[in-house]
């Protein structure tokens, strides 16, 4: 690791001991940052690919339902059905619902909402880049089923790990992120839609983080060559090196990042309530600091 991305997984792991020293939090306070930040994902994940949606238009569209006339009804609905996914992630976790298969067609059925092709895999060939310029090939459609299976079965499993480890407080940050980075990576390697493959990918990495009890992050759109460079790596990397963590560390770097990123702003918003239960509290009351482990 360089010495910039461990300065960050420490930060992360003194903001993530803030954040808990805070609980129980005003319930308003935490409806307010998840709206706040469903805004501006919505905003950054449609922006990534091509939606012309400035951020003030996105608010004025998802607080008010006033839409700008200088854009199109498609980037209407996709800045609409993606909150709306976003939303539906967080009643999802309230109720402890599994990442299964069922769960993603879920999620893209939102990213696609009023697309015949909403919530099914795809069942043509398709491409990443385009027809005369391919940057990547997926699975053919008859390998979609198997490598779905095993995609899920395998994120199941580390979802479970780490829900575990954080319970314990015996968390890895560099694991975590290694973690999240090859999921996102891997789904979007599958490819498994004919479209809406990028914005379901981040939103099933914003469940996947609100179900350890960390924050949504925003991959904004001026991070796009950084964000793409991060799959390329992944490949070279997968040909060339024998350390698993090599192929994901520039993913990893970013999410945690903007892990980070969220993390302050969220500690901005309590830190007045922060001192409130500071005052109220004793120190015997305050728990031990955690060390700090990678």
């Amino acid at each position: 690791m360089t010495e910039h991305y461990l300065n960050i997984l420490s930060q992360i792991d003194t903001n993530y001991d803030i954040m808990k020293s805070m609980r129980p939090l005003p319930q308003d306070g935490i409806e307010y940052f998840k709206n706040e930040m469903g805004i501006v994902v919505s905003h950054s994940s449609n922006a990534l690919e091509g939606n012309t949606f400035t951020f003030d238009e996105t608010r004025l569209l998802l607080e008010k339902g006033i839409t700008s006339i200088a854009r199109t009804f498609h980037e209407h609905e996709e800045i609409v059905g993606y909150k709306a996914g976003y939303d539906f992630l967080y009643d999802a976790a309230k109720q402890g619902q599994i990442i299964d298969e069922e769960f993603i067609k879920k999620i893209h059925s939102f990213v696609l909402s009023g697309k015949e092709s909403a919530g099914q895999y795809r069942t043509i060939q398709n491409y990443v880049g385009s027809l005369t310029k391919v940057v990547y090939i997926p699975p053919a459609p008859s390998q979609i089923e198997n490598e779905m299976n095993s995609y899920v079965s395998m994120l199941q499993s580390d979802l479970a790990k780490n829900q575990a480890l954080f319970k314990q407080e015996k968390i890895e940050w560099e694991n975590i992120f290694n973690t999240l980075a090859l999921h996102h990576i891997e789904f979007e390697k599958i490819h498994p839609f004919i479209d809406g493959n990028g914005r379901t990918g981040r939103l099933l990495l914003t469940y996947e983080l609100i179900s350890m009890g960390l924050l949504p992050i925003d991959i904004q759109v001026e991070e796009r060559a950084r964000y793409d460079s991060a799959f390329k790596h992944f490949d070279t990397k997968k040909e060339r090196s024998t350390r698993p963590e090599s192929k994901t560390e520039k993913m990893a770097s970013l999410l945690a990042e903007c892990e980070l990123q969220s993390m302050t702003v969220w500690n901005k918003i309590f830190v007045e309530y922060q001192n409130t239960q500071k005052q109220n509290n004793t120190p015997e009351t305050n728990p031990p600091r955690r060390k700090f482990k990678l």
